[in-house]
């Protein structure tokens, strides 16, 4: 007996919604199941957390290979963490190999994405939180850049308006997230 080949046309990606929070599971038990995924995960950049866990990419979402005939996707639906796979009408929605390719290249050897942070300059009006110093903790915007070393800012104090210098280091950088993008 021949061993049955894979047709190229019949292999797809598609797109599998989860549950709440389950990428991460769902992903595990379609792999335990013989499929091969793809779930692009990040760095966790909240700075209310202190937990340096991964995200995914696309909350809710990850990619399964799957071959329209020989595969049996209908456990996919049943799988733990799987709400349903994304289709339209009652057709697959075939994600494109160049789409996998190109968020794939945008992950690290260790399948991460990285977000790049950039440090500027602040602007006239942005909203501030000084980070040192005899104010630190309070909420103010950037006036002007006094010196080299000193900034202006408007503070809001008991219900008035104060005009303030500190010094640069006290108000700490500006960093811009730079998002994931194709």
């Amino acid at each position: 007996m021949k061993p049955v080949k894979k047709r190229k046309k019949e292999i797809i990606w598609v797109l599998i919604y989860t549950k709440a929070k389950q990428e991460l599971k769902a992903n595990e038990n379609l792999k335990k199941q013989g499929f091969k995924t793809f779930l692009p995960l990040m760095a966790a950049t909240n700075k209310n957390s202190e937990s340096k866990s991964l995200v995914p990419v696309f909350p809710r979402y990850l990619f399964a290979q799957i071959n329209l005939h020989l595969d049996n996707w209908t456990s996919i639906k049943s799988s733990y963490g799987v709400s349903q796979i994304v289709m339209f009408s009652e057709k697959f929605t075939s994600i494109p190999y160049t789409v996998i390719k190109l968020i794939q290249d945008k992950l690290d050897e260790s399948g991460i994405y990285k977000e790049e942070v950039a440090i500027v300059d602040y602007q006239k009006g942005d909203p501030v939180s000084i980070k040192e110093g005899r104010f630190a903790g309070i909420h103010a915007i950037f006036l002007s850049k006094k010196s080299k070393d000193r900034v202006r800012l408007l503070l809001k104090l008991l219900n008035t308006s104060v005009v303030a210098e500190i010094t640069t280091s006290d108000l700490g950088n500006k960093e811009v997230v730079k998002n994931f993008k194709f």
